[in-house]
């Protein structure tokens, strides 16, 4: 029996069960289970629900369509070309989008739509995405060993110092795949504190002399100054010789407090953002991947997180009952919070805002979905030679 049949069906039986005696209501309802299979509990339900409420004075839900149909489509594009963000975010970057498709000749609209993306709400864009969100709806265990020279590295309890550019926190995401065994590459992550500027690199091993190498590498690519690394308390970073570059940078080392994954929550949920999100799990464990990762982080993937990519800082938490709410700022890019920096040099803010000028957001979404295809390639090649 179809839907319509049943919808018929119970609105002919619901009165006559209604009005009937106890045995005689036994009687429709073994008859009413047997035609429709409903559960008997829920057939009771329905036959009640049917009686009160006939299904002609029921009130129809209104059918017109949103008045933001016309930029559905540009409201998914955007949101596919900044990596899928909240709705906060996407909406803080509609400006910035529609200036870029109109420069670079990238999804253009008519004055109707821009219109509308001007006016349209964060919330109406969650009810935009809000089907799609549901279409999109992995863990490793931990490679971090105990470092020797713990005790001589203070921990990381005073954030007040941080409040300007420069303190980077950092750590290794491991490609092991599913074991451990043999050489592998990891990539080191690390993130600004202040502005959540965005620096990787792609290494073989986690020995103390790859290590110190990345972070010559991510130091010179930094658009300010570098005042301090914080770690967690891994050999990789626990080491005279990360030790030593510190003192030799006269920059300050400090680490966090074992087991305590909140003092690195930075650099733990861009671990997520930055590197699982965009490689993935697999195991990667040749030089040309090496090669292929090391082209992605220093270019085309750097400049997208950090002049594309809105964040949002927590400003304060506050409990009320049971419940905690908690205040975020604007969202912003990393680039924009750089130039916002008292401590960084007028010189180098031009220099970024000449660069950003240059920047196709959608040249640069394509060009990393490209080189992801390569390096997906180049990882089922490694699997076949295995």
């Amino acid at each position: 029996m179809d839907m319509n049949s049943k919808y018929q069906l119970t609105e002919v039986v619901a009165p006559r069960y209604r009005k009937a005696g106890r045995k005689e209501k036994q009687q429709i309802l073994n008859e009413y289970c047997a035609n429709t299979g409903y559960d008997r509990k829920y057939a009771i339900k329905k036959l009640k629900r049917a009686f009160f409420y006939p299904q002609h004075t029921r009130k129809k839900k209104k059918t017109t369509p949103s008045k933001y149909r016309l930029i559905t489509t540009l409201i998914k594009d955007y949101w596919r070309v900044l990596d899928y963000p909240s709705a906060t975010r996407l909406h803080s970057r509609i400006p910035e989008l529609m200036e870029k498709s109109i420069i670079y000749q990238e999804l253009p609209c008519c004055t109707e739509q821009k219109t509308l993306l001007q006016t349209i709400s964060s919330a109406s864009i969650e009810r935009v995405l809000r089907t799609e969100r549901r279409i999109r709806r992995k863990g490793l265990n931990s490679q971090t060993k105990p470092g020797t020279l713990m005790n001589s590295i203070p921990y990381a309890c005073d954030l007040a110092k941080r409040i300007e550019a420069g303190y980077l926190e950092l750590d290794l995401v491991v490609h092991c795949g599913e074991t451990a065994m043999g050489e592998y590459l990891n990539t080191l992550n690390t993130t600004d504190f202040a502005t959540g500027w965005f620096e990787a690199e792609a290494i073989m091993g986690k020995s103390q002399r790859v290590v110190d190498a990345a972070l010559h590498q991510i130091a010179a690519r930094l658009p300010f100054p570098l005042k301090g690394i914080d770690s967690d308390n891994g050999t990789e970073f626990i080491n005279g010789t990360v030790e030593r570059f510190t003192q030799t940078m006269k920059i300050e080392f400090t680490r966090s407090r074992p087991y305590k994954k909140n003092d690195n929550a930075h650099i733990e949920q861009k671990n997520w953002v930055h590197v699982r999100k965009v490689i993935g799990y697999m195991r990667l464990e040749s030089s040309e991947l090496q090669t292929a990762l090391n082209k992605l982080y220093r270019n085309d993937l750097r400049l997208y997180i950090n002049f594309f990519q809105p964040s949002q800082k927590l400003i304060s938490k506050e409990r009320i009952g049971s419940k905690i709410r908690k205040r975020y700022d604007a969202p912003q890019t990393p680039y924009e919070r750089v130039l916002k920096e008292a401590t960084v040099a007028s010189e180098r803010k031009e220099q970024l805002r000449e660069l950003y000028a240059t920047l196709n957001p959608f040249a640069l979404k394509r060009s990393i979905d490209k080189q992801l295809h390569k390096i997906s390639v180049l990882i089922q090649n490694q699997r076949k030679a295995a």
